[in-house]
């Protein structure tokens, strides 16, 4: 990031940023423009074609990602539509870079996009997804504030 820019760390789901069995362990930071950005490394518990990590293993971060920019930004949302394209496979071992960004408000749903993006800068995964605001189902916990707890 640039000089000036501040990263704020935020927590979020026990299964992505929780110390679990099989768990990723991640830790998400929202820059000064409501993006959450976060390193993960893929290790073989996430394996799906050998030797490379498991589509859904990815989506999942991205979803993630995509979710805490919402909440970040105010919205109690649940997720309604995702979509992924995968351009590029993801080796075990890597180090990836995961982004999540509010792009607009159209009523009660929220549009996003977000990112698995490899250590050479090239994009492995996109995604997109409608989240629905539903501030109802979470009684007042917020899930991204709370830090998350390890079994």
């Amino acid at each position: 990031m640039e000089t000036g820019d501040t990263k704020h760390p935020i927590g979020g789901s026990t299964f992505v940023f929780g110390d679990v069995p099989a768990g990723f362990g991640a830790q998400f930071y929202l820059d000064d423009e409501g993006t959450v950005t976060g390193t993960v490394k893929i290790d073989s518990s996430k394996q799906g074609p050998p030797g490379h990590a498991h589509g859904g293993s990815l989506a999942t971060l991205i979803d993630e990602a995509m979710g805490a920019a919402c909440w970040q930004n105010g919205y109690r949302v649940l997720a309604v539509n995702l979509n992924f394209n995968y351009k590029r496979p993801v080796p075990l071992g890597a180090e990836v870079t995961i982004t999540g960004r509010v792009e607009r408000k159209d009523g009660r749903k929220i549009h996003t996009r977000g990112a698995v993006i490899l250590s050479d800068g090239g994009v492995a995964v996109e995604g997109t997804g409608i989240f629905v605001e539903a501030p109802q189902y979470f009684g007042g916990k917020d899930p991204f504030t709370t830090p998350p707890t390890s079994r």
